[in-house]
């Protein structure tokens, strides 16, 4: 595959994968999803983003002495197209993070916009960033690099909760970036982060009320940043069909409470062929393909290939009803609970 940048060809489906804290498995879901897609003929570059902390490498079987992401954000000259390097399949390609480079983790937010737009423009058919944990500033601004994202979670309580608190930053950075520089959505914002949390805390729709009342149309550029949001969630470890729960438990939580429609993408079950792969320094798809969560992976491949060259009709897709029912009858077939 080439790794020049395009700029006639379709854009590609920019697929940032985040979660609410670390040890969630993203970096593991990345590099076999990224490879699933490749088998499945897509054309896919694998972006190690965790700045400051990236070890993507390892999971490929990859020494870590090439320039990668680090470089390009440090260099005036260097650009990510010339950065990526082919990986394991012919249809698969990589960026190296930075963790030999001093000073990458908190770019400026110019830099960070140069570099999402030529992310946006790169030759392939899919381009998977694979996020460092928190919500930080960078973080957020790269899960909200396309309107279509993967947010991971486990299937528990500290889990649910960190990943709603990852998706209300989210939504605040949305709203930060498209008020800035208004007065008037600035104070609105600052009392929505003044009272985020805890008893009376204000919600978004309480916060879109009050813009209603101010000028320059602030609650209509709000609501269609908003609205651009898409996040797709992986339940990541699942064990048994109850875990299920907590899927649904945070689409509603983020359905009532940030106005935000979340799918039910698909799960990956606990599966010990990922310590055996990781052991190896290789992905689990590559170690096993019929395991459960090399199965399970795959099944989010097919569920991904189709849009590809569809970015822009797939960001409009909200139609999925079902998806948490559809994802818990899967697994019982999968791991053969009733």
């Amino acid at each position: 595959m080439s790794p020049r940048v395009s700029r006639f060809a379709p854009q590609p489906v920019v697929l940032p994968i985040g979660g609410g804290k670390g040890g969630i498995g993203r970096s593991v879901i990345a590099a076999n999803l990224a490879l699933a897609l490749a088998r499945l003929e897509q054309r896919v570059i694998l972006v190690d983003a965790d700045l400051g902390g990236s070890d993507l490498h390892h999971l490929l079987g990859l020494a870590n002495d090439r320039p990668g992401l680090g470089e390009v954000l440090t260099s005036r000259d260097l650009t990510i197209d010339q950065v990526v390097a082919p990986a394991l399949e012919p249809r698969l390609a990589f960026v190296p993070g930075d963790a030999m480079v001093v000073a990458a983790a908190n770019p400026s937010f110019q830099k960070k916009r140069k570099l999402l737009h030529a992310i946006g423009h790169l030759d392939a058919d899919f381009v998977l960033l694979d996020l460092g944990a928190g919500a930080s500033l960078t973080v957020m601004d790269f899960f909200l690099a396309s309107p279509l994202s993967l947010v991971v979670m486990p299937p528990e309580k500290p889990a649910l909760d960190g990943t709603f608190n990852f998706l209300k930053n989210a939504v605040f950075r949305t709203l930060e970036r498209t008020l800035a520089g208004n007065a008037a959505g600035e104070r609105a914002l600052a009392g929505y982060q003044a009272r985020g949390r805890g008893a009376g805390a204000m919600t978004l729709g309480e916060l879109l009320a009050g813009l209603e009342a101010e000028p320059a149309d602030l609650a209509r550029q709000a609501r269609r940043s908003l609205a651009r949001l898409r996040p797709k969630l992986v339940l990541n470890r699942v064990r048994r069909v109850d875990d299920f729960l907590f899927a649904r438990q945070l689409r509603d939580w983020v359905a009532a409470e940030l106005d935000l429609g979340l799918e039910v993408l698909g799960f990956l079950p606990e599966d010990e062929v990922n310590r055996e792969a990781a052991a190896q320094g290789r992905p689990a798809l590559d170690l096993d393909p019929r395991a459960p969560f090399c199965q399970a992976i795959a099944r989010l491949g097919l569920a991904l290939a189709p849009w590809s060259g569809r970015a822009a009709q797939w960001a409009l897709h909200d139609r999925f009803e079902g998806d948490f029912e559809r994802a818990a009858t899967e697994f019982a077939g999968l791991v053969g609970q009733g």
